[in-house]
């Protein structure tokens, strides 16, 4: 226990309000989030306390976790015109360190926002890193005297905002990508409250090897399939992600708030390691980074993605809060929109459909016979037993029952499963048929698409340009926030 963890302590003890500090294990990052799964809460139980400077002196202002700060409302409160994050030396001058500051403790003014008070109980830090402390926020403020004001923003990602997601150029699109991303893509674009950014990451595809002879043309196909599959350049934005340079440089800049080892422990990053271990370069460790620059550089607050890039989320609200807090911005903290498909296994009934693994997948331009070949490699067992399966290739089968022709087709073949027996070999046609019926309207769209490649072109020129407008507006705030900014 440090100096100004006693402190902290002897001023509560003094209050005699009731409080619990618990020990983090040593080895814990020092993000919020990672502090609140360690004590099973979610981020709207954290307090944050952020020390600012203005032109009157410092003072410290405290939210909750799952809010930002609102700039103008609390210039307002605090009747100043200049407001910037205290630096590291400024902190020091009374002996606090950034990112555990205490909620107590010296001698600032404090500013509690009203929403801390929503909650019985807060966790926050305590000036130690091991540390934090758990409390009643009603309690805490009679002992800090914080002034109470309205000046955050709750995260509300369902209210509005924009949508930003991409798909990898290494190849043509499946129904993985189909029923896990581009069917989010058009729920979304359909809602009049959300303004939607949707490109083909064709800087993510360099991350692991590729053909450089094909990849402009896989770039082009992709976008024809977005175009097929029904996104509108009229409704959402349709954009390559290199001609926004925009991208790379943010991205360097938020790796200088990411260390090395936070992205070598990426489940993901391990998993590229174990398939490429002769590929695993500087551009794969910092993919996470990448990604996160290009969801928050148009300050997108929806994600529509598979289930398997939450880890990369997590980082990109990891960076998110960590810029907030260091420089005073308000990127959002993006979430995860699920689809009904949004896991689509294997056809060969291990893993996930993939490009990367032949026979697992099923193309949107496959013709009905490809789809009938493809299932009729898919393995199977002698059709009938006590329960049906739930992992394998029988259970990747029903899965796809179920997304293409309904959950009561699907519980009738689980009972003949469990009586009279399964007969793949109707299954198989029968879902084939179901799958291509949905497939149909996309191939004859993308059909016309290729026969009009000046159309797709100037989609593509146009989409750059809506993108890179909105992408240089964020970057310019992010670098003067961080005071690299000379213009």
């Amino acid at each position: 226990m440090n100096n100004l963890m006693t402190k902290v302590k002897d001023q509560l003890d003094q209050a005699g309000i009731k409080y619990e500090f618990t020990k983090l294990p040593d080895d814990i990052s020092m993000d919020v989030d990672v502090h609140m799964k360690f004590h099973g809460k979610d981020m709207s139980h954290a307090m944050t306390n952020m020390v600012f400077k203005t032109e009157k002196g410092f003072i410290v202002a405290q939210r909750r976790g799952d809010t930002q700060i609102d700039s103008k409302e609390l210039k307002k409160l605090l009747a100043v015109q200049r407001l910037s994050l205290a630096t590291k030396e400024e902190l020091e001058q009374f002996g606090l360190e950034p990112g555990i500051v205490p909620p107590l403790g010296y001698e600032i003014p404090i500013y509690m926002d009203n929403k801390v008070l929503e909650k019985d109980v807060i966790y926050t830090g305590t000036g130690d890193r091991l540390f934090t402390v758990k409390l009643n926020p009603n309690d805490l403020i009679k002992v800090n005297q914080a002034t109470l004001g309205d000046f955050t923003n709750l995260e509300d990602v369902q209210s509005g905002g924009r949508v930003l997601s991409g798909i990898r150029a290494t190849g043509r699109l499946h129904l993985g990508n189909y029923l896990g991303a581009v069917k989010g893509f058009l729920q979304l674009q359909e809602n009049p409250n959300y303004q939607n950014f949707y490109m083909v990451v064709d800087l993510h595809t360099l991350t692991t090897p590729y053909d450089k002879d094909t990849l402009r043309e896989s770039v082009r196909n992709i976008i024809i399939d977005y175009l097929a599959c029904g996104l509108d350049p009229t409704k959402s934005t349709i954009f390559i992600q290199s001609m926004i340079p925009e991208h790379i440089e943010l991205a360097y800049l938020f790796s200088t708030v990411m260390f090395v080892a936070r992205m070598q422990h990426l489940p993901t990053f391990k998993e590229k390691v174990k398939q490429h271990p002769e590929n695993v370069t500087m551009a794969l460790l910092n993919y996470p980074v990448l990604m996160a620059a290009d969801i928050l550089i148009y300050k997108a607050s929806l994600v529509p993605v598979g289930i398997d890039q939450e880890p990369h989320l997590e980082v990109a609200r990891e960076i998110a809060r960590k810029m907030n807090d260091q420089y005073g911005l308000n990127l959002p903290h993006p979430q995860r929109f699920a689809t009904r498909g949004e896991y689509v296994p294997s056809l060969l009934g291990e893993g996930k459909m993939s490009k990367s693994i032949e026979g697992s997948y099923i193309n949107l331009t496959d013709d009905l016979e490809t789809i009938k070949e493809k299932l009729a490699k898919a393995p199977t067992d002698a059709g009938k037993g006590a329960k049906a399966p739930t992992e394998g290739g029988v259970a990747s089968l029903l899965e796809f029952v179920e997304l293409f022709q309904g959950l009561e087709k699907r519980k009738d073949y689980e009972k003949q499963y469990t009586t009279d027996g399964l007969r793949y070999k109707e299954l198989k046609e029968e879902l084939a048929q179901a799958i291509f019926n949905e497939l149909k309207p996309i191939q004859e769209k993308r059909r016309k698409l290729e026969q009009d490649l000046q159309y797709v072109d100037q989609v593509i020129e146009e989409g750059a340009l809506q993108a890179r407008k909105v992408a240089s507006e964020t970057l310019n705030e992010i670098k003067k926030a961080m005071g690299i900014n000379y213009d």
